[in-house]
């Protein structure tokens, strides 16, 4: 499953996995995907994300913002990203900038996982 909760040290952390997005389509249905999880949540999430290989272009980027605005950002306690390399770290950056809230990104899953349960 392309999202869904895992357990990392006996805390809930919401798994957005976005490697299997190689198209414009996948990565629209993902996000909105994700969108659910965050309105139908109780609290706010720990949210893991994984970027690795995933398809952006600008009406992927323009959904990004608008869901990070409206449901991510305000939706989560914690963000950590993985798979942030090239153009994707000018991009992420933009996005922080518009969307709001903290998150950061690392170079591995582990990694991501201490930050968000820490």
């Amino acid at each position: 499953m392309p999202i869904s909760y895992i357990t990392y040290k006996d805390k809930q952390i919401l798994f957005i996995d976005l490697t299997e997005s190689k198209t414009e389509q996948r990565s629209l249905e993902l996000l909105e995907e994700a969108k659910k999880y965050f309105i139908e949540a109780d609290e706010k999430l720990l949210v893991l994300t994984s970027t690795e290989g995933s398809f952006v272009n600008t009406n992927v980027t323009t959904k990004m913002k608008e869901y990070g605005k409206m449901y991510f950002s305000k939706g989560a306690k914690r963000r950590a990203f993985v798979g942030i390399t090239g153009v994707k770290k000018i991009l992420f950056k933009a996005y922080m900038k518009i969307v709001g809230g903290e998150a950061k990104a690392f170079d591995s899953l582990r990694e991501a996982k201490e930050y968000l349960v820490s």
